[in-house]
């Protein structure tokens, strides 16, 4: 497996979390002002985030030398499949609950979304499946993202 770009996937994450942290700082700023369509922005913005953080997953299978091994799929490769559709079919229920239901709910189970994609890379970086360097970088913008989502949901606002 080729060396993991650890500077410019860290550049890459931190451009990717930022909104969280504006969007965090201006849901506290909801204290003189109501902010629903930041929310609903923010959410959205989470709920596109997490599948892509899945799809990484993906990505990093694809760049094996051979995509369809004879022997079929290693228990390695299941388990970067299952973690990419995990966080896709977990970021579109987070969503929708967010949309359809209330915000903050769905705010929490994108945190519960991120915090839960990085445990699965972690068993997955314990067993060897990831390049070095990869787990920090990921350790470090999941936090950022959910600090982000936490101020969502502290948010004194009340109702969104």
């Amino acid at each position: 497996m080729r060396q993991f770009p650890v500077t410019a996937a860290m550049l890459v994450a931190l451009g990717g979390v930022f909104p969280f942290l504006v969007g965090g700082w201006l849901f506290l700023a909801g204290v003189l002002t109501s902010l629903p369509h930041l929310s609903q922005i923010l959410l959205a913005y989470g709920g596109c985030l997490l599948p892509f953080y899945g799809a990484v997953q993906w990505g990093l299978l694809a760049s094996k030398p051979t995509i369809i091994p004879p022997k079929g799929e290693s228990l390695r490769d299941r388990r970067a499949l299952l973690s990419g559709t995990f966080a896709f079919l977990w970021g579109w229920l987070a969503l929708c609950v967010g949309l359809l239901g209330n915000l903050r709910t769905g705010f929490g189970l994108e945190a519960i979304g991120f915090a839960g994609i990085f445990a699965l890379e972690r068993i997955a970086n314990r067993h060897g499946d990831l390049p070095q360097g990869y787990i920090m970088v990921r350790a470090i913008s999941t936090g950022l993202c959910v600090i982000g989502f936490l101020f969502a949901l502290l948010s004194p606002q009340g109702q969104f």
